[in-house]
């Protein structure tokens, strides 16, 4: 499915795709029915995030670490890569740079600060951006209807969508701000295009 195959359908060699966008985009919805439709595709898997959330809070599943504990963790290589963002910690399992080595297609949401380190850890040949983007009045809609932020603190993430931007090699955009089937079929669309590709918008 990712343009690489051999004669028995698997990739010959795996691929990470590292999802990236600003606040309120709709990366949560278009990864969690990428992984419904996609579940069938034994090369294609989407780990957990671990990240200092308490099991059960609001937000994707994911692993919760305790935050006297992630430190350690990031200092012990359990992570591939890891970053913090809006007071929380979050990493990527080591585990992914053996998945992609074996040839699985590996689908991960992170910060964009991270892609140059993705490039070095598993190499820019093997690593796909999908930057997921929409227009600043869907992002305030849906920032006002997770209910996760107050008025001051979703101004300050528009402010901050407002100047995102990613660029460099092996970039696939999808806008994800019409009707979210469309949404969907872009995401998948741009996790299943062969390689390599040429930037797209």
């Amino acid at each position: 499915m990712t343009g690489r195959h051999a004669k028995d359908g698997a990739p010959q060699s795996g691929l990470l795709v590292l999802v990236v966008g600003p606040s309120g985009v709709g990366k949560d919805t278009l990864l969690d029915a990428a992984r419904d439709r996609l579940s069938n595709a034994p090369h294609i898997c989407f780990p957990r995030r671990c990240i200092t959330r308490p099991a059960g809070a609001i937000g994707e599943a994911h692993i919760p670490v305790r935050p006297e504990d992630f430190g350690q963790m990031a200092r012990q290589g359990a992570f591939l890569l890891s970053w913090k963002a809006h007071s929380l910690c979050y990493g990527i399992p080591r585990h992914v740079q053996d998945d992609v080595a074996s040839g699985k297609t590996v689908i991960v949401n992170v910060s964009r600060s991270v892609i140059d380190d993705a490039h070095s850890l598993v190499g820019r040949n093997n690593v796909r951006v999908v930057s997921i983007r929409a227009n600043i009045d869907v992002l305030r809609q849906r920032l006002h209807a997770r209910g996760r932020e107050d008025a001051l603190d979703i101004e300050r993430r528009l402010a901050r969508a407002s100047a995102y931007h990613v660029d460099g090699d092996n970039i696939v955009h999808v806008d994800n701000d019409g009707d979210l089937e469309t949404g969907i079929t872009r995401f998948i669309e741009a996790i299943e295009m062969p390689m390599p590709i040429a930037n797209r918008a």
